[in-house]
């Protein structure tokens, strides 16, 4: 039976670690801070642009998000489900062309009624459990 060899790790101090690194924390922090624009269109909100007393700003950011979760429940109106109408060919059929577009299905169908005449408001896109964490 063989046995495999170990190779032994560098010795590295902090900084040469660290440099060694920075180019893989580039390129995670730059793609996470680019605009998403389906979290939310409130980027004011993020909970990244908080400063000060972490305590106060928590507080304040949630009463600012219960509010704005508000606006948009009042703005968008009551919601009734509607996919138990649907037949499962057209719902595969439309979660296929979602998944294309790399969106839900419920947002491509939400542009389909849109584009189709329907009274369908920007608050309809937002994702209310996507804006509860902020």
């Amino acid at each position: 039976m063989s046995r495999a060899t170990s190779s032994t790790l560098p010795d590295l101090d902090d900084t040469e670690f660290a440099a060694k690194l920075r180019p893989l924390g580039d390129a995670v922090i730059s793609k996470s801070r680019q605009v998403n624009k389906r979290i939310s269109e409130y980027p004011d909100n993020q909970s990244s642009a908080r400063a000060g007393n972490p305590r106060l700003e928590d507080a304040k950011s949630r009463l600012s998000v219960a509010k704005h979760l508000e606006r948009i429940e009042k703005a968008r109106g009551p919601k009734r489900r509607f996919e138990y109408l649907i037949p499962v060919r057209v719902g595969d059929a439309l979660a296929s062309d979602a998944a294309k577009r790399g969106q839900s299905a419920a947002t491509r169908l939400l542009e389909i009624l849109r584009d189709a005449g329907y009274p369908v408001i920007p608050e309809d896109f937002i994702d209310l459990r996507k804006e509860k964490g902020r």
